[in-house]
């Protein structure tokens, strides 16, 4: 061993040091690992990121227990790290699994109902705007929409934008690309029924920030959807190409008809009086047949 505060300026202990530095390296040779200098990007950063997710997970479930808020992680813009499918499955696993584990751990769960807890605590929100970003750098919605095939597991919220692939322009649906048929078609498989009750949140903030008007009435128009409550018609895009004025009346669902033979609703009222129906007066008595 080495004596400590040897002077190594002076040549006569120089033999002793590289004799202790040549039992260094033949240390080191003998480890099962060798020691990490560098680390990749990619796998740093799945790294911290699930054990941050997983963290904050396991406290707000000591805190609130079966009441715990769910953690939806969203796929950013594509170009952005973690934007393909492949790499929210693989971080939303990780982050899983490190729950699972501390929760058994920490909070005394069985293995069994920690996985449980653990898969209904993490999931996915989808941005169908984000991935379809894949198209600026030449891939099709067939593409895109195996992504979505491969995510659908996971997801349990659904961000509404649209654009054409090459800016995150945020329009409301129907103004761009997005194949917003074959997203629900993929998510459908997934999730069955339960995807009707899905939130799916509208996220146009680029079109509201220059008209200053709601997206929501031009995403009700692309998605078809019934008016009423009911599911019956009319529908949205259909009413959306109705310009008629107030007095011009609506179709054959109330012809304009009506109001000239019948009046306003009441048909016994003479013309002075508001009705239509020519041939009757107020002293006039009934028309004649």
């Amino acid at each position: 061993m080495m004596k400590k505060n040897k002077d190594f300026k002076d040549p006569s202990n120089l033999p002793e040091l590289a004799e202790e530095v040549e039992k260094g390296v033949a240390l080191l040779s003998t480890l099962s690992k060798t020691p990490t200098t560098f680390t990749p990007l990619q796998e740093f950063v799945m790294d911290r990121s699930s054990e941050t997710f997983s963290n904050v997970a396991l406290q707000t479930y000591k805190r609130f227990k079966e009441n715990s808020p769910i953690i939806s992680l969203e796929n950013p813009p594509v170009g952005m790290g973690i934007a393909r499918a492949s790499d929210m499955k693989e971080l939303i696993d990780k982050s899983r699994k490190k729950l699972s584990e501390k929760l058994v751990s920490e909070a005394k769960l069985s293995k069994e109902e920690a996985d449980k807890q653990a898969e209904k605590l993490i999931g996915a929100t989808w941005d169908v705007g984000h991935i379809n970003m894949m198209k600026q750098y030449g891939y099709t919605d067939k593409d895109i929409l195996k992504e979505t095939e491969a995510i659908a597991p996971y997801v349990n919220k659904i961000h509404l934008s649209d654009n054409f692939g090459m800016e995150h322009t945020e329009l409301p649906m129907g103004m761009g690309n997005v194949p917003m048929k074959g997203h629900l078609a993929e998510l459908k498989k997934a999730h069955g029924e339960q995807l009707d009750k899905m939130k799916k949140v509208i996220e146009a903030g680029d079109w509201y920030q220059h008209f200053q008007t709601s997206p929501f009435k031009k995403t009700l128009e692309n998605f078809g959807s019934p008016i009423y409550g009911m599911e019956m018609q009319s529908y949205w895009n259909q009413a959306a190409k109705m310009n008629n004025s107030y007095f011009s009346g609506y179709g054959m669902m109330l012809p304009d008809s009506h109001f000239s033979m019948y009046g306003s609703g009441f048909s016994n009222l003479p013309t002075e009086l508001g009705g239509q129906m020519s041939g009757r007066g107020r002293v006039g008595g009934n028309p004649m047949e």
